[in-house]
């Protein structure tokens, strides 16, 4: 059985937050066009734009979006990477660093592989849907308790005592899912937000399932194609018809989370920096007048901060200090360890 997360570590309420959602702009990185990725990030961000969400292409996401942070000062990185064939505390702690390396502007767009290439690059099999949908959510949630793993005040760094951190601001994760343990705590200091913001794109809503998506994900990306030619006058009427079919959808076609992002897809990697400038800054201007979307980001704004969510207090859990003494099976317990799983689609 899945750990259950403590009321401080559950996703945000779909009533929380800004009632504007932030506009970003979804890239596919590869590494022979790194200069040219950097040039659309930076026009991103001198056109207002509040997000950058980077999906798995050539260049991992997370890896591109840590290359990206020290070249942008305002703009959100939101890597959009895979929740199940992967090793979930390393990925946990991957967040983490770019949420650090970028100051608090890392997001997640936790999506679920289907690819079963991608799964037997891992030794892995195919999983069918309901056992996606599962290990996606298991993932998310020991996710978010490496996270919360260390206190803000955890680091001391007290040279006359020698003392680097206080052991007793740390906590193991103790997540047991259904193919996975994850012991904890954390690698890295806690990160700026302590918690990242998680959403889930509509291209992924189907593959990591309802409850990712409406339950345990902080809110919805709502994609919006951004076609060759289209016009800033265009664009923005698309996206506010797109936002206003969200807000009024009809209980009968299912529950929705909040739309916390509106990301263009469909940008190529070898687009002018000049003219995607140019057209993001009308469309920036154009969507301001009715405030569609939340207002370019302040220097030094978190993705939280744009979202309106508050960013969490350390949820202590004195059963899962890491100064405590273990039990002999729990220490001998590496930090994360996973099952086969043989389930075929």
């Amino acid at each position: 059985m899945s750990t259950t997360l403590p009321d401080t570590l559950t996703p945000a309420d779909p009533a929380a937050g800004t009632a504007q959602p932030v506009l970003a702009l979804d890239l596919v990185p590869d590494p022979a066009v790194l200069p040219s990725l950097a040039e659309l990030a930076e026009a991103s961000e001198e056109a207002g734009l509040g997000a950058l969400t980077l999906s798995d292409g050539p260049l991992h996401p997370i890896h591109a979006a840590s290359y990206l942070a020290p070249l942008t000062s305002r703009i959100a990185l939101l890597a959009r990477t895979d929740a199940v064939h992967v090793e979930p505390f390393h990925l946990a702690t991957q967040l983490m660093s770019l949420d650090h390396i970028s100051h608090g502007r890392a997001g997640w767009l936790l999506r679920a592989e289907t690819d079963p290439q991608a799964a037997a690059a891992v030794g892995r099999e195919t999983l069918p849907a309901a056992a996606r949908a599962r290990e996606a959510g298991d993932v998310l949630t020991a996710s978010r308790l490496v996270w919360d793993s260390w206190a803000e005040d955890a680091v001391v760094r007290d040279a006359d005592r020698g003392l680097y951190l206080d052991a007793s601001r740390l906590q193991y994760a103790d997540f047991q899912g259904e193919t996975f343990s994850v012991r904890g705590p954390a690698i890295t200091p806690r990160s700026p937000q302590g918690l990242l913001p998680v959403l889930v794109a509509d291209a992924d809503r189907a593959d990591v399932g309802d409850r990712v998506a409406t339950e345990l994900a902080d809110g919805r990306a709502l994609d919006v194609p951004l076609a060759p030619g289209v016009g800033a006058e265009e664009l923005a009427a698309q996206i506010t018809r797109a936002l206003n079919t969200a807000a009024t959808a009809p209980a009968t076609e299912g529950a929705f989370a909040a739309v916390r992002l509106v990301r263009l897809v469909g940008t190529p990697a070898d687009a002018d920096p000049a003219a995607l400038r140019a057209l993001l800054t009308e469309l920036v201007e154009r969507l301001a007048v009715g405030a569609t979307v939340a207002p370019p980001p302040a220097a030094g704004a978190r993705l939280r901060d744009q979202l309106g969510l508050p960013v969490p207090a350390f949820h202590a859990d004195p059963a899962r200090r890491a100064d405590r003494a273990r039990t002999h099976d729990s220490a001998s317990t590496p930090d994360s360890t996973r099952t086969p799983v043989k389930e075929t689609a």
